[in-house]
């Protein structure tokens, strides 16, 4: 018999495809890939890596950029002002609010200033929002633009963060923070900690392809998986054991979702940054900020993966 193996190129071998390349030499190109075209439309959203990928997309003209709010040089440089998303509840509960088929119940929490805060997206406006009817309004027009952005996007990039997440009792709200850390709400033990399960977290992510679909039939989604571990985290477990759990389930749910759908696609930034190859190189001495050389390798292999010329 055979070797099974032996007609495999040798991307397929760890020794010749990782240990033996230099950390700059590592191209992990996605076997199911498409090619981007000036006619495309980027959308991205997700966790703070994937405002590296919004920022470089804008600079070096892979495709359109799509914008559909203005976001000042102090705001994440997402395609609209949703600031980070860090799990997908939230990602579905914003796509289930772009329909009108949600209303988050609590949006107003009071900072220390005195200043309102949107409590889905508190970093967005440094300035705050003098009263609730303000701060209403300003979300009104963001869910306008979150919907247009949606229908016209023909590819949009969503990077999953995590997995730990705090919930209102009232109405199951997901949101970003933590009640008490930005800003506080009027309630504040009308708020839960959870953990998402492997099951909720691919659930959620079906739900959002589900959606997006009926919305817009021919964008496809990017997936990536954020390679920053926790600041911190709110469960028993000590919290590098926390960070492995939350990106371990992140990383099989993209492998779930990218298998039960034509046009969805995963690349492998994490794999990139956080992998055995770079031998934690491409973090800072916190071991949690990616650095810019980390970054620029990451997209290099997008250009390479994406960009028109390179094999489909």
């Amino acid at each position: 018999m055979k070797n099974p193996y032996e007609n495999k190129a040798e991307e397929h071998f760890w020794k010749l495809a990782v240990a033996a390349r230099p950390l700059a030499g590592l191209r992990p190109i996605p076997a199911k890939r498409f090619r981007l075209t000036s006619a495309d439309l980027i959308a991205t959203a997700g966790s703070c890596f994937a405002q590296h990928v919004s920022t470089h997309i804008r600079k070096c003209g892979l495709a359109r950029f799509l914008q559909t709010e203005e976001v000042r040089p102090d705001q994440p440089p997402f395609s609209a002002l949703y600031g980070n998303i860090y799990t997908t509840r939230q990602l579905a509960h914003l796509m289930e609010e772009s329909l009108g088929d949600r209303r988050p119940a609590d949006l107003a929490w009071l900072r220390p200033d005195g200043r309102l805060v949107d409590a889905l997206r508190p970093s967005v406006f440094a300035e705050g929002f003098v009263d609730e009817a303000a701060l209403r309004a300003a979300r009104q027009a963001h869910i306008v633009a979150v919907r247009k952005l949606l229908s016209e996007c023909t590819v949009f990039v969503f990077t999953l963060g995590l997995t730990e997440a705090w919930v209102s009792h009232r109405d199951g709200t997901v949101y970003p923070i933590a009640p008490g850390v930005v800003a506080a709400p009027s309630k504040p033990a009308s708020y839960g900690f959870r953990n998402f399960r492997y099951e909720e977290v691919r659930d959620d992510l079906e739900s959002f392809v589900a959606r997006l679909k009926a919305l817009n039939p021919y964008a496809r989604l990017v997936l990536t998986v954020s390679p920053v571990p926790l600041t911190a985290t709110y469960t028993d477990e000590h919290v590098l054991v926390a960070t492995t759990h939350s990106k371990a389930i992140l990383r099989a749910v993209c492998s779930d979702v990218t298998a039960n759908h034509d046009h969805v696609y995963y690349f492998p930034s994490y794999e990139i940054i956080a992998g055995h190859a770079s031998r934690g190189l491409y973090f800072a001495d916190n071991l949690r900020t990616v650095k810019a050389e980390g970054v620029a390798h990451v997209m290099s292999v997008f250009e390479e993966t994406y960009c028109a010329g390179s094999a489909p």
